[in-house]
């Protein structure tokens, strides 16, 4: 059995901690448990759905093996007594984030499955996207927030540098007889007076894992790296865009949709500086 212990950041941070693990479990039909996600579970209906992949619902296991790790007892993924008196293969899966591309490609429907959004997220989406149904939705990740100094704000971007960007994939796509739509995604208040003159929305009462799911529900996704927005476009299969400087020329060939972390259907691979 694996047991996936880490506790790496924020909801699509942890996601993508624990997908080389279940793409393992799922590859080689062998358990796999994510001991660090209970507090996001009620997001997720189908979690606990594949027999051998499992959200234990406690924290104490968390804990406990977080104890384990502190006092030298285990460390990732290497024998220890628990791997030779119980079979159990213990990891700490944000470090193993790259590993088992291939495999998270192979078993990337099973993946999905897994981490089907609940109704109670799904719900108020849907009926927003009901009426642009004829629209292509281009959605705007607006990173804010930590964004404004990790790598000393290098893909920290102002209102006006996603206008340019918005702008500039309005004129492709209606060149191309497309009839645009923004969705505006941002983990702080968007002031939407700096975005007129394009044909946006917003998800009402919107929340991380709602913008999470309407990202997952677009044409086009486009903003600075993230894993949230390559959740979104794993889950969804949606083309993304990654805007790593804000003097680059933006051509709809550029965008591609997110395998496996950093990995592009297209060959290509994110790398951050």
């Amino acid at each position: 059995m694996i047991i996936n212990y880490d506790s790496p950041g924020q909801l699509c941070n942890r996601i993508w901690s624990l997908v080389p693990s279940i793409a393992y479990g799922l590859e080689h039909e062998e358990k796999m448990q994510a001991v660090n996600f209970s507090e996001y579970s009620d997001g997720f209906e189908n979690l606990n759905v594949n027999k051998l992949i499992s959200f234990p619902p406690k924290k104490l296991s968390r804990k406990f093996f977080h104890f384990l790790k502190a006092k030298g007892y285990i460390q990732n993924g290497r024998p220890n007594i628990f791997s030779r008196l119980f079979n159990l293969n213990l990891i700490e899966g944000w470090s193993n984030r790259l590993g088992n591309a291939d495999m998270v490609q192979r078993q990337s429907d099973g993946i999905r499955e897994i981490f089907t959004f609940s109704k109670g997220v799904t719900g108020a989406v849907d009926q927003v996207f009901s009426s642009v149904q004829e629209d292509t939705v281009v959605g705007v990740h607006i990173r804010r927030g930590d964004y404004r100094e990790w790598l000393d704000g290098i893909y920290y971007y102002v209102d006006e540098d996603y206008y340019y960007m918005m702008n500039t994939l309005n004129e492709l796509l209606t060149a191309e007889g497309h009839k645009v739509k923004f969705l505006l995604c941002s983990n702080e208040s968007i002031d939407l007076d700096n975005f007129k003159g394009l044909n946006y929305f917003v998800i009402p009462d919107s929340s991380g894992i709602k913008d999470l799911y309407a990202l997952s529900k677009c044409s086009y996704i486009i903003g600075p790296p993230s894993t949230y927005s390559e959740w979104a476009s794993f889950m969804g299969k949606v083309p993304v865009k990654y805007i790593t400087s804000i003097n680059e020329k933006i051509m709809l060939s550029d965008f591609s949709r997110i395998v496996s972390f950093n990995k592009f259907e297209n060959g290509n691979e994110l790398v951050i500086d």
